[in-house]
């Protein structure tokens, strides 16, 4: 196909660059029709090269997914070998090539390559050509506007990219809001059907899904179980596991008043689910108000604070995280309460919670909040607990789930 600039006078050149002014004006409407996808648009800029100034020979390369992927290869190019490519990247703007410097690209044919960059500077494309100009005047022409053309194809597979990403993007987002309800569905929310117990609890989950989980099982007349648990690790796969957790936990809870057995199930079940390459901390306790008498099972789980006459208590019985090995050696404790004796559970989101001079929310901390609060029913002394840290944590994130329960005994 013949070079159009060639043996061309000046009024014939003015008229050729108005056409090519039309032509890439038309090529922008073209490749920024949303309706057509990359291999499309590389055809249509492929064919507007050979229309308008005669390119034979081509390979067009851009990035996508961390690899270089081919849009445009004539017939008349083999495929690029990898030694090619990567003599390639070394090139930062329009190079003709010769044996001695690139020879990878020269014995592949190439004439010359013309790196393409995207809005930060970056190289993100390449056109390499050949056999296209018959002058040196008519080759620094046709460069420029294969670089131009070349630009606009890039920004345009470009900005496809970002559309996939955006929208693959809102797609997790939704995903991610339906299973936040879903979480928060399963979660309890109704703390007025106990009556027995003042109890209240929050979950704030740090990716909108996480592996917190807390729960208050009524099991007849005088008898509540109050579990408190963190999933190891974050975001969906701790949710699902959750799940799982709470599900075996009713379970077990209805077949068992004995606090051993029940930790002991959920022990099998996690371990054969996770082969002991994720766990759980936990802590479950069953509160008798016939006997006034609190049983608990610590396993591996922040230590409870217990409030009684105005001092603190920390529950101290330590176990090994549930799911991690197949058989727990547990340990369980009981300790009697009295009328406004307080039970108070955290997960570990709070404890790692920092404010701008890097300090936490430790247990110090915690003990100064609780005693503050001790007069107030166990949802209002939640709404004032995790006031205080956001006070405490200002304009630091949280890096974590936090969940918090109360239980205030009464008489």
């Amino acid at each position: 196909m013949k070079n159009t600039y060639h043996n061309a006078g000046p009024e014939r050149l003015l008229e050729l660059k108005r056409l090519e002014a039309d032509t890439l004006r038309d090529l922008l409407r073209s490749v920024n029709n949303p309706a057509l996808d990359t291999k499309s648009v590389c055809m249509i800029v492929r064919n507007v090269l050979r229309a308008q100034i005669g390119v034979k020979k081509m390979i067009f390369f851009y990035k996508a997914e961390q690899q270089w992927k081919e849009g445009i290869r004539t017939n008349h190019f083999e495929t690029a070998t990898n030694e090619a490519i990567a003599e390639m990247q070394l090139l930062h703007y329009t190079t003709q090539i010769t044996e001695e410097v690139l020879p990878n690209l020269c014995e592949l044919g190439i004439e010359y390559v013309i790196p393409l960059n995207s809005a930060g500077g970056l190289t993100n494309a390449y056109f390499l050509i050949a056999d296209f100009a018959d002058t040196e005047e008519e080759t620094q022409s046709d460069l420029i506007f294969i670089e131009t053309v070349g630009q606009i194809l890039a920004t345009a597979i470009q900005n496809r990219q970002l559309i996939k990403e955006q929208m693959q993007q809102e797609f997790l987002k939704r995903e991610l809001n339906v299973a936040a309800d879903l979480q928060k569905q399963l979660l309890l929310s109704d703390f007025g059907r106990f009556l027995e117990i003042d109890v209240h609890a929050i979950n704030l989950p740090f990716q909108g899904v996480g592996g917190d989980y807390y729960d208050v099982i009524k099991k007849g007349k005088g008898l509540t179980f109050v579990c408190m648990a963190d999933v190891s690790g974050k975001g969906i796969s701790a949710a699902l596991l959750m799940s799982n957790l709470q599900a075996n936990l009713r379970a077990a809870c209805a077949n068992h008043d004995d606090l051993s057995l029940i930790v002991e199930s959920l022990n099998r079940i996690m371990f054969k689910l996770t082969g002991g390459e994720r766990f759980v901390t936990l802590f479950l306790a069953k509160i008798d108000t016939r006997t006034k008498t609190c049983s608990y099972i610590n396993a591996g789980h922040d230590y409870p604070a217990l409030v009684q006459n105005g001092k603190i208590r920390w529950l101290e019985s330590q176990g090994t995280f549930v799911g991690i090995i197949p058989k727990l050696k547990i340990k369980e404790s009981s300790f009697i309460f009295a009328e406004n004796d307080y039970l108070f559970l955290y997960t570990d989101g709070l404890v790692d919670q920092k404010n701008a001079l890097s300090q936490t929310f430790n247990t110090d901390k915690i003990a100064e909040t609780l005693l503050t609060v001790i007069h107030l029913p166990s949802k209002e002394l939640i709404a004032h607990f995790v006031q205080n840290i956001k006070d405490f944590s200002g304009n630091t994130e949280a890096t974590d789930d936090l969940t918090l329960l109360n239980v205030r005994f009464l008489g």
